[in-house]
């Protein structure tokens, strides 16, 4: 759905060590930690963990020109996405505030549904619409006035001096992850496939995808942690750990995740990291939401679509 991000060329060494089209809904690759586990309500229609402050949906650019939307509509599972097929999306009367990594895009954006797709196809998409105003370089939606705009800085745009001590900082907060480093990676080297930064009252937060590879020829494989850290604000050193997520696998097929936005949710102003979780042909997406000092966690994942 969403194109992955650049990957950065920022070496560390580190001392740490379906079947048919539904079955691609579940995680292929090997995890450890407070993973982004499958959720599955109670019956078709029962609680998925979305947060309702975030309002009744939420909707993610596809394509390049800025105005095509899929409508993602959280109480649907992977057992029920098949419902959702050939639907008209229940956005009528509802107008959007648009985010990306750089903040708030837009405010109060209609959109129109478009026709359904082809229900016989065989694999799950999210109802279409068109907003009635193109916007770019944004990435997800929600309806108007439900959450605010954060903005992230990138490793990208940093000074080099700035980017390097960043780059320090991962390693030593990876260093502490309590898992059995894979013998098949022990040793290797990693890059920052990508990093983002950006503040709250008391804390400054990181987020960051750090990747080792084997470049065998016949059997390729890669290793990706998702990190989010704190530390307090306008200080230096380690980050602490919040939350992480382990894959690893032949490099094809691997799981990524890419972070679209993030966003404070609702009138307590909760903090959440909307994620794109890629597979080999699809995704899903996901809500990672700060609970507490240092600690942040994975509190829903949509269904996996593949269209």
């Amino acid at each position: 759905m969403m194109l992955r991000a650049a990957r950065l060329s920022l070496p560390i060494l580190l001392l740490v060590g379906t079947v048919a089209c539904r079955d691609k809904g579940q995680d292929k690759a090997d995890s450890a930690g407070a993973s982004l586990s499958p959720v599955y309500p109670s019956n078709p229609l029962g609680n998925t963990n979305w947060d309702m402050d975030a309002g009744p949906l939420m909707i993610v650019a596809i394509g390049s020109g800025g105005d095509s939307v899929a409508v993602v509509l959280p109480e649907a599972t992977d057992s029920t996405v098949a419902s959702f097929q050939g639907i008209n999306p229940p956005i009528s009367g509802l107008t959007f505030d648009l985010f990306g990594r750089g903040g708030r895009i837009g405010s109060s954006v209609a959109a129109s549904p478009l026709p359904p797709v082809d229900t016989k196809q065989e694999c799950y998409s999210w109802p279409l619409a068109k907003l009635q105003s193109a916007r770019s370089n944004w990435r997800v939606g929600f309806v108007n006035g439900h959450v605010h705009a954060i903005m992230l800085d990138s490793i990208e745009a940093m000074p080099s001096a700035d980017s390097a001590a960043l780059a320090v900082s991962l390693a030593q907060t990876a260093a502490t992850l309590p898992f059995a480093s894979d013998p098949t990676f022990r040793g290797l080297p990693f890059r920052v496939r990508s990093a983002y930064t950006f503040s709250l009252d008391s804390v400054d937060v990181v987020i960051a995808d750090v990747v080792r590879s084997v470049n065998e020829e016949a059997n390729p494989r890669l290793e990706h942690l998702f990190l989010i850290g704190e530390r307090p604000a306008k200080t230096s050193g380690k980050y602490n750990l919040g939350y992480y997520n382990r894959t690893a696998g032949a490099e094809e097929s691997t799981q990524a995740t890419e972070v679209l936005t993030a966003v404070e949710i609702g009138a307590a102003r909760r903090p959440a990291i909307i994620v794109n979780i890629e597979y080999d042909d699809g995704g899903k997406l996901g809500l990672i939401e700060r609970t507490g000092y240092g600690q942040w966690r994975a509190t829903w994942k949509s269904a996996y679509t593949d269209c």
